[in-house]
């Protein structure tokens, strides 16, 4: 297929892509692993406070500089200013945007004398003021309706479910196109295309406690290195409790403010034992952020759960037991009436229930470095959105900003592609031979078999024990063994036409997992949700600024950059 632009990938950033590059003009493919509206973080991630942060849209002591000095110093020395600055200042426009196109944020029930208009303003972490908009707990859903309703309305061609196999070069090193799979099908599609606009999400399907959907296996990551790009703040991800039977929910601040009651299998209140002298439970429970951080008493929290679950008293499906049971009903509605409400539709009793808690991934804070403010990738014409993308995210970052970013660098990468594929025609497919031939050699007749369950449940199973909340030199080589063991398996394996869209996100599972596990290696100090137990202190000496990564002759090399 030719066209002008290609977007691989279904959440917020990535349709917010789509729709800029087809609103300045160009032919359009929106290329998706789930069918549009369906996949994705910005669709399924939910908390109580699940909210865009923009200034200049709310609070009249806010500014587009607040907005700014807040992510700097929630990330200064690992996060670009240049490309912050232009986070913070398009924000509002695209809020302005998603305002037209009939996203109902939540409103004021009165009218506030510090506010400028009448909408809602969530205060999160990092943040000095409140300018965090959000619509009643499905505030990602109701922007991928909005922009997919609109991008739909204006012609861009949605083909999904197509799973991401390969991006195409030419001569040049630049970008030529995509390569496709389609299951229902079971064909090949090759898309030629001067820009590409990557926007696979993060490594979530690579956990077994995850708060997305499982077909992100960390394709644009393990693809982008493979190629050569640069990735950068790998060993920084955010992750905390969450419900995670009968279904997956974050669980934020505002659960904990209620003191629930948390038990192990054998009916032991146990965060006490895990606390230091001086350290109360109360004080705990009040000080509780999401995600997990090493920057206060909170910490222990998760600490206490992760390791209840990894020393064998955890529940049936890799939890704690947690308890509201205490808590007057009209208090549960007033603090967490979104969580309460979404447990009610699903048949959950929020007052008579226990609930299984665990440790969950949440996103990556790094990713393919973004090198401008188009956010372009270290290869031409590829241009990252959302988790996929890294530049603006560092150890810690202000609630909020993810959504920002992908409506912001969405909008700015659609507009950009668009402008290249006027600018340029694709050159020659120079690695599509290459491409080609690999998948051939995969699909050739072979008597040997792989058991892809088993593959994929030692990945989850060492990524969740080893690279969630407490690290060190021992566990991160476990994990190492682990990855690498699997993805040798995958490497020699071959596939079918119906295995193959799981082989392939597999071994992109393993390929992901393994850079964010020697990143996490590297980093030998403890540094906000990095916790290194056998380097417990943060060093700024050795360690203040981000690691850049690129594969170089099939080999992972770490090189360093400070902001």
């Amino acid at each position: 297929m030719r066209t002008d632009v290609v977007v691989v990938g279904g959440g917020g950033a990535a349709s917010r892509a789509a729709l800029s590059a087809r609103q300045a003009g160009a032919e359009v493919h929106l290329v998706a692993k789930a069918p549009l509206k369906t996949g994705g973080s910005t669709v399924h991630g939910a908390s109580e406070i699940m909210s865009m942060g923009a200034a200049g849209y709310g609070d009249r002591r806010d500014s587009a500089e607040i907005h700014f000095e807040d992510t700097m110093r929630a990330g200064r020395g690992f996060i670009d200013p240049k490309l912050v600055r232009v986070l913070a200042e398009d924000a509002t426009a695209r809020i302005r945007d998603l305002v037209d196109l009939g996203v109902p944020f939540d409103r004021l029930a009165a009218p506030n004398e510090e506010q400028s208009t009448d909408y809602k303003l969530i205060r999160s972490d990092f943040g000095t003021y409140g300018r965090a908009m959000g619509v009643s707990g499905k505030t990602g859903l109701a922007f991928v309706d909005a922009i997919g309703n609109e991008l739909v309305r204006l012609g861009v061609q949605v083909d999904a479910p197509v799973m991401l196999v390969d991006i195409v070069r030419d001569d040049a090193g630049e970008v030529a196109g995509v390569i496709g799979y389609d299951p229902g099908r079971q064909a090949l599609i090759h898309y030629e295309a001067a820009a590409v606009v990557l926007g696979t999400g993060g490594i979530h399907g690579a956990y077994e406690a995850q708060v997305s959907t499982a077909e992100m296996t960390g394709d644009g990551q393990a693809i982008c290195l493979r190629h050569g790009a640069e990735l950068v703040n790998l060993e920084f991800h955010q992750f905390g409790p969450a419900l995670i039977h009968p279904y997956v929910q974050l669980f934020s601040k505002s659960c904990f403010v209620l003191h629930p009651r948390i038990t192990n299998e054998l009916g032991e209140e146990f965060l006490a034992r895990y606390l230091p002298p001086g350290v109360t439970v109360e004080e705990v429970y009040e000080e509780k952020v999401f995600p997990f951080t090493t920057t206060n008493v909170s910490r222990y929290l998760d600490v206490a759960i992760a390791a209840e679950i990894n020393a064998g008293r955890g529940s049936p499906h890799g939890g704690v037991y947690f308890s509201f049971a205490h808590v007057p009903e009209e208090r549960i509605d007033a603090v967490i009436p979104n969580t309460a409400r979404w447990m009610r539709e699903r048949g959950l009793d929020v007052r008579t229930d226990q609930f299984e808690v665990g440790i969950a991934f949440q996103c990556m804070n790094g990713g393919v470095r973004m090198v401008n403010e188009d956010a372009e990738s270290t290869i031409p014409g590829l241009f990252v959105v959302g988790e996929l993308a890294g530049g603006v995210r560092g150890p810690d970052r202000p609630g909020g900003n993810s959504l920002a970013e992908g409506q912001v660098f969405g909008h700015r990468a659609g507009t950009a592609a668009a402008r290249r594929a006027r600018a340029r025609r694709p050159g020659p497919p120079a690695t599509l031979a290459a491409s080609l031939a690999f998948l051939a050699g995969k699909l050739s007749a072979s008597n040997r078999t792989i058991d892809l369950d088993a593959v994929e449940a030692a990945i989850r199973r060492a990524m969740q024990r080893y690279c969630l909340v407490e690290k060190d030199e021992a566990g991160l080589g476990e994990a190492l063994k682990a990855i690498r063991g699997a993805k040798a398996e995958l490497e020699e394996a071959p596939l079918t036409v119906e295995t193959l869209l799981r082989g392939l996100g597999l071994r992109n599972m393993a390929g992901a997992s393994e850079a964010v596990l020697r990143a996490c290696q590297e980093r030998r100090e403890t540094r906000s949700g990095h916790y290194r137990t056998d380097h417990r202190k943060t060093d700024d000496a050795n360690y203040l600024g981000c690691f850049l990564w690129r594969q170089e002759n099939g080999e992972l090399r770490a090189s360093r950059q400070a902001h």
